[in-house]
C-alpha cells in the first residue's frame, strides 16, 4: 500500500483516534511520532504523564521500553557479528557454558537430552526453546516459576549470572531449531555480548549506537536524578485486554494478568532505577521516543544515519528477513520473525495496512515500532499504559496512518 491521500486528512484521523483512546479512559496519556523519508509527518503528545496529575505527556519524557529493547540488543549482536567477534552459528555454550548441556520438555512431560545447544541465530529469532513466564506455556511455567526465572521486569537485584544459572536449569520447550517461542531469547544475547565484550550490555549500547547516532536518553539503570521524567505505569483497571475499562498506577512489584495468554506478567516499574538490575536485553532499557525514532531510522537507511555508519546495508537487509518460514508466532497469521523483529509476511492474513516487508515490535508495557520500508516510514506509539498499550492501543493508532477514507 502506498500513501495517496491528503496529510491533513490523515492527521485529522489520527488526532481522533488518540483522543478517542485518551478521553475513553484506555491510558493517561499518549505519545505518537511518525517519520516519512526521514522527516516528522506526524508528532502529537495528548494526555498526562501521571495519573491525577495535570503535567501534560510529551515527547522529552522517558519511557520503559520493555521489549522494544530487543531490537537495540539485536543490533549490538549484529555489530559483533560484523566484527567477527560472534558467529550467527556459534552455539551460545561457547560463551555461556551453563547452556552446554541442556534438557527438552516433550508435550508429554518426558525430559530428555538437547540436541545440540541453542545457537545465536536461534536466540535472534526465537527459536532456541526457551519460553517467558507470561507466555504461560503449560510445560514450562511452573519450572520457571520454581526457579525464580525473571522476564527481565522484575527482581532488581538479579545479576546477568544469576539470571543466566536460573534460565539454563530449566528445560528447553522443544529441540532447538525446531519451533518457536517468544522467549527470553534475547536476554541470554545480552549476555553474551556482556561476556564477549567484557562490559555491560549498555555499556556497549551507549558505546556503539548511542553515542554515534547522538542518542543521550538510552538508559539501563536509570539514575534516581531522572525518575521525575518518567511516565508514570499503568495498567487497565479491569485487565482483560479491552479497551476503556479505566486505569491504575503500578507503583510498586505487582503480578498483572496477560489475557493473550491467561498467564501472568510480574512488574516492579522501580526495576529502571536499580543500580544492581541486570541489563535484559529482551525488556530492560529505557529512553525517549525521538531517540528511539533515530535508532529506527538508522535501519530504515539500512544501517547509516547523518553520515554515521552503525551497520553494513548487507547486515541490515539480513536482520530484515522473514527468518520462521512459515512457523506460527505471537503475533498470529500473516506475521513471521527475523533476526529481531516481527515482519509482515500477508498483510491480508495479517489484517494490516502495513505492506509486506514492513517489520517492527512491542513493549509490554504499553510501546510499539513499526518501519515501512515501501513508504518510508518510521512509526513509533508510546504509552505505559501496560498490557493493552503495545497492541489495542497502538494498533489502531498505525492503521489510521495508512486509511484512506
Amino acid at each position: 500500500m502506498t500513501l495517496a491521500f491528503s496529510p491533513e486528512a490523515r492527521n485529522a484521523k489520527l488526532d481522533e483516534a488518540l483522543r478517542g483512546l485518551v478521553e475513553g479512559r484506555s491510558t493517561p496519556g499518549i505519545v505518537v511520532l511518525i517519520l516519512e523519508n526521514g522527516r516528522p509527518v506526524y508528532s502529537r503528545s495528548i494526555g498526562v504523564r501521571e495519573v491525577g496529575s495535570t503535567a501534560p505527556i510529551g515527547e522529552s519524557d522517558m519511557f520503559r521500553l520493555a521489549s522494544m529493547t530487543k531490537a537495540v540488543t539485536s543490533v549490538a549482536a549484529m555489530i559483533l557479528i560484523e566484527q567477527g567477534k560472534i558467529g550467527l552459528d556459534d552455539p551460545v555454550s561457547r560463551f555461556l557454558p551453563e547452556f552446554a548441556n541442556q534438557r527438552v520438555r516433550a508435550p508429554d512431560g518426558t525430559e530428555g537430552p538437547a540436541n545440540r545447544p541453542p545457537t545465536i541465530r536461534e536466540l535472534l529469532n526465537h527459536t532456541a526453546g526457551f519460553s517467558y513466564n507470561f507466555i504461560n506455556n503449560p510445560r514450562l511455567v511452573d519450572a520457571y516459576r520454581e526457579a525464580r526465572v525473571s522476564d527481565g521486569l522484575d527482581q532488581p537485584e538479579l545479576t546477568t549470572a544469576d539470571a543466566m544459572q536460573r534460565l539454563a536449569s530449566v528445560p528447553l520447550g522443544y529441540q532447538p531449531g525446531t519451533g518457536w517461542e517468544y522467549s527470553l531469547a534475547t536476554d541470554v544475547l545480552g549476555a553474551v555480548i556482556e561476556k564477549v565484550t567484557g562490559a555491560s550490555l549498555g555499556a556497549f549500547v551507549t558505546e556503539r549506537i548511542a553515542k554515534p547516532l547522538r542518542i543521550q536518553s538510552f538508559v539501563f539503570n536509570a539514575p534516581e536524578t531522572i525518575r521525575s521524567r518518567f511516565v508514570q505505569l499503568t495498567r487497565p483497571a479491569q485487565v482483560t485486554g479491552a479497551l476503556g475499562t479505566g486505569y491504575v498506577p503500578v507503583v510498586g512489584p505487582e503480578a498483572v494478568p496477560f489475557p493473550p495468554t491467561k498467564g501472568t506478567a510480574s512488574f516492579d516499574p522501580n526495576r529502571a532505577f536499580s543500580s544492581t538490575a541486570y541489563n535484559s536485553g529482551g525488556a530492560g532499557m529505557s529512553g525517549t521516543i525521538g531517540d528511539y525514532a533515530r535508532f529506527l531510522q538508522m535501519l530504515l537507511n539500512e544501517g547509516e544515519l547523518d553520515g554515521v555508519r552503525v551497520l553494513r546495508a548487507e547486515t541490515v537487509r539480513q536482520m530484515t528477513q522473514n527468518a520462521t518460514v512459515n512457523m506460527p508466532t505471537l503475533r498470529g497469521p500473516g506475521w513471521g520473525f527475523t533476526l529481531g523483529f516481527g515482519i509482515v509476511t500477508d498483510p491480508a492474513a495479517a489484517k494490516t495496512r502495513l505492506p509486506a516487508g514492513s517489520y517492527g515490535w512491542g513493549g509490554i508495557y504499553g510501546t510499539q515500532f513499526w518501519i515501512d520500508p515501501t513508504n518510508h516510514v518510521v512509526g513509533l506509539v508510546m504509552t505505559q499504559t501496560a498490557i493493552i498499550g503495545s497492541g489495542p492501543i497502538a494498533n489502531p493508532i498505525r492503521e489510521a496512518f495508512y486509511a484512506a477514507d
